[in-house]
């Protein structure tokens, strides 16, 4: 009996998990640059309490979220000067909250009231001399499609290079996303000098609202199968103590 309500629980727990990667999906599908996550199982053998072998009726569920970071979004165009779509494998250097590099695929770029170049959400973009920031008293700005951030005084000045953005084209297998959803390379972050953006584009969340949908509903229904199991587990459990009471 301890064997079906261990198996109903851990599959309780593996569903909750699998929701919950589903809904941070379906709540980043209109996120610039967003690479879905994948709900995967594991699994492992418990050990004995004496090291002496593993325990062959006892094997526990674990949960993964792997990235789908090979599946690119859709490229859309805009009228904004500061929006990039990395092309490739290509992906943008920036900083995360403690100053230290980590890479994104979001290139909605602003300025802020300083004058640095920011994503959308927030985190300074980098160049290879560190955060980019532009002196106030251009006309007009632009990125070129590898990288190099322009500045003119006015229409009829040239463009003139004043910094570049550092672009890396990493291992999709070495990456990994932190708790503050930028990736960082195992095999560290050397700038890709081939690697092109395509201006005045975003690239759009790699996430199907219709296929997590349908994910959540069967996750759903997951979950209550295994709850119905336990409750099952439950009645046989109560009708087999009532048998042993029996005088």
């Amino acid at each position: 009996m301890d064997r079906l309500i261990y198996t109903a629980l851990t599959g309780l727990q593996r569903n909750q998990e699998a929701q919950a990667v589903t809904a941070h999906n379906l709540a980043n599908a209109q996120t610039p640059g967003f690479r879905r996550e994948m709900a995967a199982l594991s699994s492992g053998r418990l050990d004995t309490a004496g090291g002496s072998g593993a325990l062959s009726t006892r094997v526990q569920s674990g949960g993964e979220s792997p990235h789908d970071l090979l599946r690119a979004g859709t490229v859309e165009a805009t009228a904004n000067p500061l929006d990039i779509a990395m092309d490739g494998g290509a992906w943008l250097a920036v900083a995360d909250a403690t100053g230290a590099e980590a890479l994104t695929r979001r290139g909605d770029l602003r300025l802020d009231a300083d004058g640095r170049l920011t994503t959308g959400d927030g985190h300074a973009v980098m160049s290879e001399g560190g955060p980019i920031q532009i002196a106030a008293g251009f006309a007009e700005l632009r990125i070129a499609r590898n990288g190099a951030i322009e500045t003119r005084a006015n229409d009829q000045s040239p463009f003139v290079e004043v910094s570049r953005l550092k672009l890396v084209s990493p291992d999709p297998a070495t990456l990994r996303r932190e708790r503050d959803g930028l990736f960082r390379a195992a095999d560290g972050q050397q700038a890709d000098l081939l690697a092109t953006v395509t201006t005045s584009a975003l690239e759009k969340s790699n996430v199907d609202p219709n296929a997590s949908l349908v994910e959540l509903i069967e996750q759903s229904r997951a979950y209550e199968m295994q709850t119905k199991l336990i409750a099952a587990a439950r009645e046989m459990d109560e009708g087999t103590a009532s048998l042993m009471r029996v005088q």
